[in-house]
């Protein structure tokens, strides 16, 4: 029969084990697919959407969703044309990066 003191020791062992287990689980696995950049120039009648919609069609890794691109270009694109515009307004000639994997 363990004692009290023994039981706390013996919870404390099994709980640094799985927490040692679990990080050495995480990342491990490397992607399976590439990330590519593409830079995107603005075309008249463009929108965030219309352009998230292209870039969405040309990622094959995994389903994605529409919002995750539209959200994404913004991200990816927030210091070098969104900062300074109201409502993420686009114009003809600005030139955004986008990412997606295949």
């Amino acid at each position: 029969m363990l004692t009290h003191r023994q039981r706390k020791a013996l919870m404390v062992v099994a709980l640094v084990g799985l927490l040692i287990l679990s990080l050495a689980s995480c990342g491990s696995a490397e992607p399976k697919g590439t990330l590519i950049t593409e830079t995107y120039i603005v075309q008249s009648g463009d929108t965030l959407w219309t352009i998230a919609e292209k870039y969405m069609a040309k990622n094959t890794y995994g389903p994605r969703d529409i919002r995750e691109f539209y959200h994404g270009i913004i991200e990816l694109n927030y210091e070098t044309v969104f900062a300074n515009r109201p409502d993420r307004m686009i114009y003809p000639g600005d030139k955004l990066q986008i990412n997606y994997w295949q």
